[in-house]
């Protein structure tokens, strides 16, 4: 061998021996380039709760004109307002067996709003939740999407189809997250129109107002929702109750028989005022709700007057575009101490906000004002709130 043989023989061998230090260096640059990304996605998902209402109300200046109506902070169609209130039971729901578009191509378009902040090889919004937010108690199940809305004079008819939850999470939810991190929020940009069902995954939530009658007096009751446990409007006061439109467990019996909006918010009333686990959406055995307590006493009073459920409007939240079906439900002091008295304290999703005598809070325009107007009041329980007040009399209210 020449010199230049050695002289290269000792270059290879030092290179090799260098290798797993550079690669030691670069997997040590590699883990502390991910734990910064999770550092700034923790940072960034607080600063979101922390001002949320802000970025709400800048979102909805943002908004095309059109779809913003006075004094209400939730989108909606213009042609609608004049419908409302009307009753629940009007409302006709349909089932869309269809194939729909591959939801894998709306998670992909979704995933660069996570890329931003480099948290790779996660690029699902709900699996930072989980594995970097710590809210483990999530749970993909099954839930009707939306997909087509028709409010008329003569029709009020809302289609859906099957869907997951986790799949609304990361290409509805996730636009929140993107207008706190991101100036240029281009995924929201591609959407375009909060009304287009088809281009993501809309989950229905829908909000209850509940509004305990006794004689002329009437109180409401509001949920200070904990951000452990909740994704949407984490850390802000809603509506109980409220919550996703969903079956009662994950077969197809369920699927079927659960598709009804009166026994989603029976089930919501189940779990958030008296902690009934069946009723969660994950639910080992189906619910008899012609004879299990409470639905029964709810079907009942519903069906002889002593309880009534209005549809106040159906409107986006303009900052994660979440699609919200905003109503009210009234009940008779007498059956509502019947089956939900005491109201408890707290619920496996926050605190309840019920009043001095855990009768409700006063529903006279300055309570009503008062926390419509309070910085930690979620767009949809203002939009409720608004709407029972201004369709008071309707309501036997006023």
């Amino acid at each position: 061998m020449t010199l230049q043989d050695y002289l290269a023989a000792g270059a290879f061998a030092a290179g090799v021996l260098a290798l797993p230090a550079a690669w030691a260096a670069w997997s040590s640059w590699r883990t502390a380039r991910r734990a910064g990304g999770k550092d700034r996605f923790r940072d960034q998902l607080q600063s979101l709760r922390d001002n949320q209402k802000a970025l709400t109300r800048r979102m909805l200046a943002a908004s095309p004109e059109h779809l913003r109506q006075t004094d209400l902070p939730v989108l909606t169609k213009p042609e609608w307002a004049r419908l409302f209130p009307f009753d629940l039971a009007d409302v006709q729901v349909e089932w869309l067996d269809e194939q729909l578009d591959d939801i894998a191509k709306f998670r992909r378009a979704s995933s660069k709003v996570l890329a931003k902040v480099q948290i790779a090889p996660i690029t699902r919004y709900s699996s930072a939740l989980i594995e970097i937010a710590g809210l483990t108690r999530l749970f993909d199940g099954v839930i009707y999407r939306l997909v087509e809305v028709e409010f008329t004079g003569e029709t009020k008819r809302m289609v859906f189809a099957r869907a997951t939850y986790f799949a609304d999470l990361d290409t509805s939810e996730v636009l929140a997250f993107e207008a706190q991190t991101s100036r240029r929020r281009s995924y929201r940009r591609r959407l375009r129109d909060p009304f287009d069902f088809r281009k993501r995954v809309a989950g229905l939530g829908i909000d209850t107002l509940t509004i305990r009658r006794d004689g002329e007096r009437a109180g409401f009751f509001l949920h200070q929702r904990d951000p452990k446990n909740v994704v949407n409007n984490a850390s802000m006061i809603g509506l109980i109750p409220a919550g996703e439109f969903t079956p009662s467990d994950v077969s197809n019996e369920a699927v079927s028989r659960d598709l009804d909006l009166w026994r989603n918010i029976m089930r919501e009333y189940a779990e958030e005022m008296l902690g009934v686990p069946d009723a969660q959406g994950q639910g080992g055995r189906w619910i008899d709700y012609a004879s299990e307590s409470p639905y029964w006493e709810l079907e009942m009073a519903r069906a002889t007057g002593h309880l009534q459920v209005k549809v106040l409007g159906l409107g986006v939240d303009p900052l994660p575009w979440k699609t919200e079906l905003l109503t009210v439900c009234v009940i008779d002091a007498e059956v509502f101490d019947r089956v939900f008295a005491p109201v408890p304290a707290r619920n496996e999703e926050g605190t309840i906000i019920a009043g001095d005598r855990k009768t409700g809070l006063p529903f006279d325009e300055a309570t009503v004002e008062r926390y419509c107007r309070a910085y930690n009041v979620s767009p949809n329980t203002e939009a409720c709130l608004r709407l029972a007040w201004q369709h008071r009399t309707a309501l036997g209210l006023g």
